[in-house]
């Protein structure tokens, strides 16, 4: 998977997939033959996508498989601002997801890149949000993307303890909803990446993040962060 299209594939996963707080990954609202999940984004991270989810098969609550087709765009640590096509089938297995895309025989090739969908503290919190003052505890995520767009070295990702503050309505693309701000720390490890034989410096992301997760959608509907005193908002648009 190219740099230029992992990073959009790893935001709109890491973001996209961060609703559940307690049930499966595979039991997301849009997780089903004709979903579709729209985030938008603005500021320092700019990250969106306009995605289409078929041939959605689900052998358990924590094993499924889905094509997922689209747009993805992206802005993020100083990087040339892209788009990237999106047409993947992806397994989700136990919190981790792999890919395939169509072989020039017809087929389905593997994809290298792979990685814990729990990345950035999202996908799963371990037990139900019940109260404000709850805390999480802090975690430590690697992505491993196809050596081909970035060096041989996960991307590794470290969130701290996460707190639950008061539950607060806000307006979301569901309407309004009553949503619990979870609150954390989190650093991107430098890393390299390469642009057509050119390699690059990515430097170490520090970010306070709050996301805000709406337990009647029972996912999270927003995230904001601050990159060296700069905010950043990822949203969800639409959601189907």
């Amino acid at each position: 998977m190219h740099l230029a299209r992992a990073i959009p594939v790893l935001a709109f996963l890491a973001f996209g997939f961060a609703g559940q707080a307690s049930a499966s990954l595979c039991d997301a609202p849009f997780m089903h033959d004709q979903g579709k999940l729209r985030l938008d984004g603005t500021g320092a991270l700019r990250l969106g996508a306009n995605l289409a989810f078929s041939e959605v098969r689900k052998t358990s609550t924590d094993e499924c498989q889905v094509r997922i087709t689209g747009v993805a765009t992206f802005g993020l640590a100083g990087l040339p601002p892209g788009k990237s096509a999106l047409d993947y089938w992806m397994t989700l297995r136990s919190g981790n997801a792999s890919f395939e895309r169509e072989a020039a025989s017809g087929g389905r090739e593997p994809v290298e890149g792979k990685f814990d969908l729990r990345m950035v503290g999202l996908f799963s919190y371990g037990e139900p949000i019940t109260r404000a003052g709850q805390t999480f505890p802090a975690r430590k995520f690697q992505i491993n993307v196809d050596h081909k767009g970035i060096d041989s070295k996960p991307v590794v990702v470290h969130t701290g303890t996460k707190t639950v503050g008061n539950k607060t309505e806000i307006s979301t693309a569901a309407g309004q909803q009553e949503c619990w701000p979870i609150e954390y720390s989190r650093v991107i490890e430098s890393t390299q990446a390469s642009f057509s034989g050119l390699v690059m410096p990515i430097p170490e992301i520090r970010s306070t993040v709050v996301d805000w997760f709406c337990p009647d959608l029972n996912m999270v509907m927003r995230q904001e962060s601050r990159q060296q005193g700069v905010s950043s908002t990822v949203e969800v648009t639409e959601l189907k």
